[in-house]
């Protein structure tokens, strides 16, 4: 069935009410008064976080309905916790410090969540060249570690403990797990991540939880590709390959999953994973998280000490949020999101932050249908949200069989006279009997009506080319050449319009679809962009600093997205500079010193002859003002008298202000800076000997006092002492008669 429109007056068909120019009889099809319904509407649980679960809609083509949902934020919602470790011999410390710090991780989730169980497993590379040495003795024993043990054997991935609610297991099964090691710096814990994901009956994953991913490292990844190196060409295919003892089976069958592998059973998962890292790599995964939907990373410390605060503060930026996503096909149903969060100004989008248990937001959800599926008029799809089991089924039924197609209903007319009795109206439009065509079916292909008359009418003018030059006039009625492109076309009355003729950017019509559409060779521009090709974002955001709330600090503006900066400034936000400050001040002092002190290298002729600045004279300068005006800039010079100038200046500004005082030291009394260290020289010497003398009398007094105290103590007499003798002996002769 062929139906023209060729936008005459007579024959407008419309599909919505606020069309320009539409009546209400000119509206096809009839707005359907029974476009919703309600089929399940649970109340708000610990299971149920959404209202309604399931509703039902009925729209046309290019029809739009507003369908209000409703999210609660609760406390006890169920949380599965699997913590991913690196043991290669560098995490040595770090599994010390797990195994520690497990019944607290425990303990500090159940606060948060009473319903939560807890897994480990580990992982450290490939068994295989490059990645860990094949010499026999090293497949044993890769290495030593600090305690001079030797390091268990090298393994891809091993889930050590499932999910479970006897979290006591979780410090066992970490104090149990083996360290190991590998050859080179990068990880294979894309490995690890891809079957701890995708087995969700080894890994115990329940359906209606929320699902956390803890990958703890302090190295790199491999990924896709890098399997190469040992020969393993077949891409991973996204299968599960963990036995029920925990090992993975076929890691020298697959190459390593791409980022855009993990993003993808990520979210069919509905898995957050949380990157555990160390400073040293943080920028890698900072990249990473922004391939990954619903990832964020934490930076650990050196022996993973702060794990527990890391795991539980990731914990509550992922909870603290509600981000809603459509899984419905963008081909035939578009869907855009409106809410009021918790400010209570409702906005375009999709995201609330700063949820609290107990919390609850509105969204809008705008649903309009594109276009009708092929062979068949229904679509289903879910409104969810991000790494949540929780959603809103919407079944649409999309009328794409108008009822005034049929014979007998409104808006049907056979052999009508507004088709010249040549066909029937339908919906609007004429559908042509035979050989007749045109809007109004007044065409015959075989007609003898003379040419010209109906060139005529393919004309927009009387100097243009017939149909513009881009198609063939019949009957009055331009039809428009093909493309080879079928993305490109000519269209209008006189297909004077195209969708390709416009302003490129990047290779690209109106820099494509995403920032603008070419409507007849001029960009209509997608919200949020401008430009002749649509290539400027309206947001000025790239145009700030983090540190700095000026537009391009204050010394350009923002064109385009981009700093246009003043002369001198270069930069992403105009904060280099060249030719200022530094060279300024030198290319300053010579003409300061002259104009205001008449010192300095120029004569009075040259200083007199350049006028390039305007010297003004001030009482006082203060260095330290310059960290309140980014434009100021402060110069100090000393001169020939050994006295210092200071002046200042705003840079786009000739005037220069000088301090009219020079910043000079006092003359020197040399006599009696001599004087004055002979003086101190010699009573410090006084004073040492002042020192010494009362030093060596407190000595002697404390003998002195010593000797008398011994002495009063002694038991003895000096008259009496045995060992005394006298001077003089006495001897008596027996022989003397005494005559």
């Amino acid at each position: 069935m062929l139906f023209m429109n060729f936008n005459t007056k007579l024959m407008n068909r419309c599909f919505e009410a606020g069309t320009v120019h539409c009546a209400a009889n000119h509206i096809y099809p009839k707005p359907n008064q029974n476009k919703y319904k309600t089929v399940q509407d649970n109340n708000f649980s610990t299971d149920v976080l959404f209202r309604p679960q399931r509703v039902q809609l009925k729209l046309h083509v290019g029809e739009e309905y507003p369908l209000k949902l409703r999210y609660r934020h609760t406390q006890d919602y169920p949380v599965d916790l699997y913590y991913l470790m690196d043991l290669s011999a560098s995490m040595e410390d770090d599994k010390d410090s797990l195994s520690k710090l497990g019944s607290k991780l425990a303990a500090e989730m159940q606060a948060l969540t009473r319903d939560f169980r807890l897994g480990f497993g580990s992982f450290v590379d490939k068994v295989e060249m490059p990645y860990v040495s094949t010499v026999p003795e090293k497949l044993e024993h890769p290495c030593d570690l600090k305690s001079g043990q030797p390091c268990a054997a090298p393994y891809g991935f091993k889930n050590h403990l499932k999910l479970d609610t006897n979290t006591s297991l979780f410090s066992m099964k970490v104090n149990e797990a083996k360290v190991s090691g590998n050859l080179d710096y990068p990880e294979g814990g894309f490995d690890a991540v891809m079957q701890a994901i995708v087995c969700q009956k080894q890994i115990g994953w329940r359906q209606k939880a929320r699902h956390l991913l803890v990958f703890s490292s302090d190295s790199d990844f491999h990924f896709a590709g890098d399997g190469r190196l040992a020969g393993l060409v077949e891409p991973n295919d996204m299968q599960c390959y963990v036995t029920d003892d925990g090992n993975y089976t076929h890691s020298l069958v697959f190459d390593y999953p791409s980022i855009s592998q993990i993003n993808q059973v990520a979210r069919q998962n509905n898995i957050n994973i949380i990157f555990a890292i160390t400073e040293s790599i943080s920028k890698i995964y900072k990249h990473l998280v922004g391939s990954i939907e619903g990832s964020s990373y934490g930076i650990l410390s050196g022996d993973s000490s702060n794990v527990v605060k890391l795991v539980r503060d990731e914990y509550q930026k992922i909870v603290d949020s509600i981000g809603l996503i459509s899984t419905g096909n963008k081909q035939f149903v578009d869907v855009h999101f409106n809410s009021s969060c918790i400010s209570g100004d409702w906005k375009e989008t999709s995201t609330c932050d700063g949820l609290r248990p107990g919390s609850e937001v509105e969204f809008i959800a705008t649903i309009k249908v594109l276009q009708c599926p092929e062979n068949k008029n229904s679509v289903t799809f879910n409104i969810k949200p991000r790494a949540l089991e929780d959603s809103i089924t919407v079944e649409l039924e999309i009328d794409c069989d108008c009822a005034c197609e049929q014979p007998g209903s409104e808006g049907y007319e056979r052999n009508s006279r507004s088709c010249s009795w040549h066909g029937n109206f339908q919906c609007g439009v004429c559908n042509c009997d035979g050989d007749w065509y045109g809007d109004q079916c007044q065409c015959e292909r075989n007609s003898v009506t003379p040419v010209h008359l109906n060139e005529n009418a393919c004309r927009m003018n009387n100097n243009s080319e017939l149909c513009s030059g881009f198609g063939v006039c019949e009957c009055g009625v331009c039809t428009c050449n093909v493309r080879p492109n079928a993305n490109e076309r000519y269209y209008g009355k006189f297909c004077e319009c195209d969708n390709f003729t416009c302003r490129r950017h990047g290779g690209l019509p109106c820099s494509g679809p995403d920032h603008g559409i070419c409507e007849c060779g001029t960009c209509v521009c997608q919200w949020g962009w401008s430009g002749e090709a649509c290539e400027c974002p309206d947001s000025k955001e790239n145009c700030y600093p983090s540190d700095s709330s000026e537009e391009c600090m204050g010394r350009g503006s923002c064109k385009c997205g981009i700093c246009k900066c003043k002369e001198n400034y270069s930069g992403k936000y105009c904060d280099e500079c060249p030719s200022c400050p530094g060279q300024r001040c030198e290319k300053y002092e010579s003409l300061v010193a002259c104009k205001v002190f008449g010192t300095g290298p120029l004569s009075k002729e040259e200083c007199d002859m350049d006028m390039s600045i305007t010297t003004v004279e001030v009482d006082y300068i203060d260095p330290e003002e310059v960290k309140n005006n980014t434009q100021l800039r402060v110069c100090s010079f000393p001169d020939d008298q050994g006295c210092t100038f200071l002046f200042r200046y705003l840079i786009d500004n000739s005037t220069v202000e000088v301090q009219r005082t020079k910043q000079c030291g006092s003359d020197v009394n040399v006599l009696a800076l001599v004087l004055g260290v002979i003086g101190g020289i010699v009573f410090i010497g006084l004073l040492l000997l002042l020192v010494w003398k009362i030093v060596t009398s407190i000595h002697d007094h404390r003998e002195y006092v010593k000797f008398e105290k011994e002495r009063s103590m002694s038991k003895w007499d000096r008259g009496d002492n045995p060992l005394y003798k006298q001077a003089t002996s006495t001897f008596n002769n027996p022989m003397f008669g005494g005559e």
